[in-house]
């Protein structure tokens, strides 16, 4: 067996999921809250009407220290959270940023808001679309 099967959710993955469960508690489900790339903390807490609302008083601006999640109905559990946020590490290690869910390349990548991509093959595809700087369209030849 692997160890991706027993590996342990990170304190700033269970803090994201934390903050997504209590939103998805208080009847927020579609909105979008912000958190700190460094360490998942909460931004301020909020629930964002739209993407560009939590970028602009969330994250002013900041795409490239905070991270946005989709308030999804379920809320979400730690391990989903690791994922994404070691995802978004990887993508802002390798100078890239997730996409604004208004984007061809978001819809892409993710039916639910989080950007990250649901299929092993998916993810192989993303990651040959952001090596390539981009000029290999997702999905595409």
């Amino acid at each position: 067996m692997s160890d991706v099967a027993f590996r342990v959710a990170s304190e700033d993955a269970k803090r994201i999921s934390d903050e997504m469960n209590l939103h998805t508690l208080a009847g927020k489900a579609g909105c979008w809250a912000a958190f700190s790339l460094a360490d998942g903390r909460p931004k301020d807490h909020t629930a964002y009407e739209t993407w560009r609302e939590a970028v602009a008083f969330a994250g002013r601006w900041d795409r490239d220290e905070t991270i946005y999640l989709l308030v999804q109905p379920d809320g979400m559990q730690p391990r989903e959270a690791d994922s994404f946020l070691r995802y978004a590490r990887w993508l802002h290690d390798a100078g890239h940023r997730l996409p604004p869910p208004d984007t061809e390349a978001f819809a892409y990548c993710s039916q639910l808001g989080s950007g990250l991509p649901h299929l092993k093959s998916d993810r192989y595809k993303m990651a040959r679309h952001l090596i390539s700087g981009g000029r290999e369209f997702p999905g595409g030849s």
